[in-house]
Parts: C-alpha cells; sequence; structure tokens
C-alpha cells in the first residue's frame, strides 16, 4: 500500500512490474484522502484515508492494513513519514512492513540543520546553512532560503535582495534557514540500503529541468565520486532502511554540495528504474526474504528522461467536494 499516492502511477507500476518478475499474487493499493487522484484510480484498490497529520490518520491505515493484509507500507511523501516511523511497531505487529526508519533518524533527514551536520561528519562538502536569525546579523546575496522542515521545494528559492527576503517571510514565515547559492549542476542521488546497513544500488541522475520540485528531464550520471560520496553518507543515516535519495550541486570543476536527504522514494526515481536500478525489486525481496540482486554501478549511463502528463478520467457526482473546487490549488 502507498500513502499519499497522488500522483505517483509510475512508481505504482514499476511495483506491479517486480511483483510479477517475482511471481508475487497479490494487489496494489493506494491510500489518498481524496479519490479524485490519479494513482488511486489506477491502484488495484484505492482507500480514502484522514489527511496526514489528523489523529485519526495512522488508525485508518492500520484498519486498512488489518482489512486487505497488506504486507508492505510505502510513504511516498514528507506528509507521514515522522508518524510512521513513530507509529511502525504497531505496523509490525499487524503483520505489514513499513519502509521507514527510527523517528530520531527520520527527524536528522528532515531538520536541515542536523542534516547539515550528519553531512559534514561524512567528510562532504556542504552549503553554509545559517537560521535566519544569524542571516540577518551578516547578509550576503545571492542566496538561497527554505523552511527548516520543508518538502516538495515549497518555500525554497534564490533570493537577491532584502526586499525579496521581506516578502519571502511574509509568505512563508520565520521558520527559514539560509544557505550560499551554489551554482552549477544538480543531482539526485538514488540510494537502496538494506536493513543490516549495506548499501546495494546508487544511482545519481542530474536534474535538467525541475518542475514544483520535481524532475521532468534529467539523465543518469555513472560518475565515482557521487556514488561513493552517497555510500559514505549512508553510514551515518542510522537505521533508515529501502530507498532514500539524497541531492547535491557542483560547480564547473568543484566538488558536490550536498544539502537534502528524503527517506523515501524521491519524484524522479523512475528515471533509475528505467536505468536497471530496479529499487521496487530490491525492496521486495527484502521484505520476502530473498537475496537482493542489486550491485553497484549496474545502471544505463547517460540515460535522459523527459517527462510529460498523462489524463485520468472519471465521473463525479458532487464535483464541489473536489479540492480546488472553492479555489484553485497551485504546486
Amino acid at each position: 500500500m502507498f500513502t499519499c499516492a497522488g500522483r505517483r502511477v509510475a512508481l505504482m507500476e514499476a511495483f506491479r512490474h517486480a511483483m510479477e518478475e517475482l511471481a508475487v499474487t497479490g494487489r496494489v493499493i493506494a491510500a489518498d484522502v481524496t479519490d479524485a487522484s490519479a494513482a488511486f484510480q489506477k491502484a488495484d484498490e484505492g482507500v480514502i484515508v484522514p489527511s496526514a497529520g489528523h489523529i485519526e490518520y495512522v488508525p485508518a491505515l492500520l484498519s486498512t492494513v488489518r482489512k486487505h493484509n497488506v504486507g508492505l507500507l510505502v510513504p511516498l511523501t514528507d506528509l507521514d513519514i515522522r508518524s510512521l516511523a513513530r507509529q511502525r511497531q504497531k505496523f509490525a505487529d499487524a503483520g505489514c512492513t513499513v519502509m521507514v526508519g527510527s523517528e530520531d533518524t527520520v527527524m536528522l533527514c528532515r531538520d536541515k540543520a542536523r542534516t547539515n551536520a550528519c553531512l559534514k561528519a561524512a567528510g562532504l562538502a556542504t552549503v553554509r546553512t545559517l537560521p535566519l536569525s544569524d542571516f540577518r546579523r551578516e547578509p550576503f546575496y545571492p542566496c538561497f532560503v527554505k523552511p527548516i522542515r520543508g518538502s516538495a521545494s515549497v518555500g525554497a528559492g534564490a533570493i537577491h535582495g532584502e526586499k525579496e527576503l521581506h516578502a519571502h517571510v511574509a509568505t512563508f514565515g520565520e521558520l527559514l534557514i539560509v544557505q550560499d547559492y551554489i551554482p552549477g549542476r544538480e543531482y539526485t542521488i538514488d540510494v537502496y540500503r538494506s536493513r543490516d546497513g549495506q548499501v546495494r544500488c546508487v544511482v545519481p541522475r542530474q536534474r535538467l529541468t525541475v518542475r514544483s520540485g520535481e524532475i521532468e528531464k534529467g539523465i543518469t550520471s555513472k560518475d565515482p565520486q557521487l556514488i561513493d560520496a552517497a555510500v559514505n553518507l549512508a553510514a551515518l543515516l542510522g537505521d533508515i532502511w529501502g530507498v532514500f535519495c539524497c541531492q547535491c550541486r557542483r560547480a564547473p570543476g568543484g566538488e558536490p554540495h550536498f544539502f537534502e536527504i528524503n527517506p523515501r522514494f524521491g519524484g524522479g526515481v523512475p528515471l533509475s528504474i528505467a536505468a536497471g536500478a530496479n529499487l521496487p525489486l530490491y525492496l521486495l525481496q527484502e521484505v520476502l526474504g530473498l537475496p537482493i540482486t542489486a550491485k553497484i554501478g549496474e545502471f544505463t549511463d547517460r540515460l535522459l528522461m523527459m517527462r510529460y502528463d498523462e489524463a485520468v478520467f472519471m465521473r463525479i457526482d458532487d464535483p464541489d467536494k473536489l479540492p480546488g473546487f472553492d479555489a484553485p490549488q497551485f504546486r
């Protein structure tokens, strides 16, 4: 079952193919707050649940797990990872594995200041990171600002002067961190780390075009420096297991500067899967107690992905209940 399934249809289909490859019978379930969700419509079964963070959210997921004998729960956004980490034993007691680490390790990834400290401990070049209060004492421009605990690039952006900063704070609040703006190429690195702490798969992919925080065009890169960096970083991530991704920027001729760790499937992971890193397969193999067939470095180099929109259609009896009906949603 996938939580906050949204429009992650390609990833859901990759799990279907992995199940077929393993000759595993079962169904794919998508959980969301509305049935006006592409993944909800494409799943074998869709389940409407309360919003992540609502007191009834985890109980609703547990009820679905028990009803449908769900064996694997995969969170797809940052919205519920902390709650699932905190309650993962309850799911285990119901016979369901959640692809999530402990709450403390999840918060290490979610808190930008702790993330930066972890990156430094791994010996990686980082981006100078300051709380907004410290930045105001000695401001520098251009800079890059983001919420202390952000997601999907909401509230993140380059700032070129004091007026822009004031406008940004007025919109997103004071709980921001400020970083040096590092020009150059940007990469997301997909990693599979098994529960015994071993890194089994690493795929760097360069982000060529980004829309609403998610890669639209990208290309794989068999870059030894990036692969080694991800392996070193993974060693410091506590009990995070399964798929996670990290992000960095590298100026021409310079070192990669890391700035983000996401303890979940990244939005652009279909590129890594298409390149031969079958991350859903590795996850299913581990959960089922099978040998994990992943090997570091085994993926197609320079594979270009160009994503495009595809529509899902359904007739609605009560359109006034749709998210965005009273006021449009912008992402």
